[in-house]
C-alpha cells in the first residue's frame, strides 16, 4: 500500500503540535514553511535538471526537450540542464 501524501510531514506536525503556546508554534511553523519551501525547490532544481540531462543522453536536442518538459523555450530547457 502506499503511503500517505502527508508520511513525509508527519515529524513536522509532531513537532508543532508540541508546542502548546500559539505564538511559539506560529513562529516554529513560519520557520519550518520557509525550510520545507527551500527544500522543495531544490529538489524540483535537481529532479528538472536529471531529467533534461537524461533527455539529453538520449539524443534530444534542447528544442525537443523544451516541448517534452511541458512545451518550456529550448533556453529555459537548457537553464533546467544546468540546474538553474
Amino acid at each position: 500500500m502506499a503511503d500517505s501524501p502527508d508520511a513525509p510531514f508527519t515529524r513536522y506536525d509532531e513537532q508543532l503540535r508540541a508546542i502548546t503556546d500559539l505564538d511559539e508554534r506560529w513562529a516554529k511553523y513560519l520557520e519550518l514553511a520557509e525550510f520545507l519551501d527551500s527544500e522543495l525547490e531544490l529538489w524540483r532544481r535537481r529532479q528538472r535538471q536529471e531529467i533534461a540531462m537524461g533527455f539529453r543522453d538520449e539524443g534530444k536536442t534542447w528544442k525537443e526537450i523544451g516541448k517534452s518538459m511541458g512545451d518550456v523555450s529550448f533556453q529555459r530547457a537548457f537553464q533546467y540542464g544546468k540546474g538553474e
